[in-house]
């Protein structure tokens, strides 16, 4: 890791950063809301399975790079969905791993879902002293390795943590949402000399759908989080075509002191079960004078029939007439 950006890097370590910036950041959340509200499990119909890759800050030494995987699926006969998911998210030196579990309760009236629902996570971070480099360190001998600084290991350092997340989500034909809360329990990390703790995050989000002639829809979203200290806001809209090809902007950030990017994104569906995503990140922040933004890819499957036995619920699972 270059000295530049072991400012920033001790910032996200000692929990100095934005709320937002505890864990990775993904520009097509809305592709899979899972990913921040538990209570979203279930409610793409069938087995759904997404993978994201992101690279942020492209150009920058030690720049954050994060890859998800994620499935879940309804389970009828319980009114409930079920979803696991794995996380890898890295910036310079440290890499944070996540793998968790859902669940939640769906309660199905004739024109909306509701469903409140709990994750549990497990987190393992850990730390490669040997890329970290201070200005009054000393690193001219082959494998030497001091930083003078007694913070800071010169070899590898890990720990582990649980935590639980939250949320409700509410959906209908033309709107859908809601609120979520990560690290309910406020994880902590035990590293030699310091303790790092997941605090709270708050999430915010709400999307709907209109009919545009014949075959277009516009789907505006809002999309907060916060610490319950500092703010971060994204608004924007996806213009879809014949329920296939799509395309749309976003704005990331709230004022001079968060702005952080316009993303823009195109999508199309590969097949009746296929669908894949492209964002970039044009910077706006202080940062663009140095990276060349951010790229990220998803790639979604839906199975797109019913699976599991029970009864059948009283409607189609997701009321949405339009997939």
């Amino acid at each position: 890791m270059t000295q530049k950006l072991l400012p920033v890097f001790l910032l996200l370590l000692l929990g100095g950063s934005v709320a937002a910036q505890q864990f990775a950041q993904y520009s097509l959340f809305w592709l899979d809301p899972v990913q921040f509200n538990p209570g979203y499990a279930g409610l793409d119909n069938s087995l759904s399975v997404t993978g994201t890759y992101r690279t942020q800050w492209t150009g920058l030494d030690g720049q954050p790079s994060g890859q998800r995987v994620s499935a879940h699926l309804p389970v009828y006969f319980l009114s409930s969905g079920f979803g696991v998911e794995a996380e890898r998210d890295e910036i310079g030196a440290r890499q944070l791993n996540r793998f968790g579990v859902t669940w939640n309760y769906q309660l199905v009236r004739p024109s909306a879902v509701w469903s409140v629902g709990l994750s549990g996570r497990y987190l393992q971070m850990s730390l490669d002293g040997a890329r970290l480099r201070t200005s009054d360190g000393t690193y001219e001998l082959p494998g030497s390795i001091i930083h003078n600084d007694d913070l800071l290991p010169t070899g590898n350092e890990g720990a582990g943590t649980f935590t639980v997340d939250a949320g409700l989500y509410y959906q209908a034909d033309r709107l859908e949402g809601g609120i979520s809360v990560r690290n309910l329990n406020e994880g902590v990390l035990a590293f030699p000399g310091l303790d790092y703790r997941f605090g709270r995050q708050y999430h915010g989000y709400l999307r709907a759908r209109f009919d545009l002639l014949r075959a277009w829809e516009v789907l505006p979203m809002v999309f907060a989080v916060s610490d319950g200290t500092q703010h971060q806001l994204s608004f924007g809209a996806i213009a879809r075509y014949n329920e296939n090809i799509f395309a749309g902007a976003a704005y990331r950030g709230y004022n001079n002191q968060t702005s952080d990017a316009i993303v823009i994104m195109a999508g199309m569906n590969l097949s009746e079960k296929i669908t894949l995503a492209y964002a970039y990140d044009l910077t706006l922040s202080d940062l663009r004078s140095v990276q060349d933004g951010s790229h990220e890819i998803t790639l979604k499957y839906n199975l797109r029939k019913r699976i599991g036995a029970g009864v059948p619920p009283p409607i189609i699972f997701n009321p949405r007439t339009k997939q």
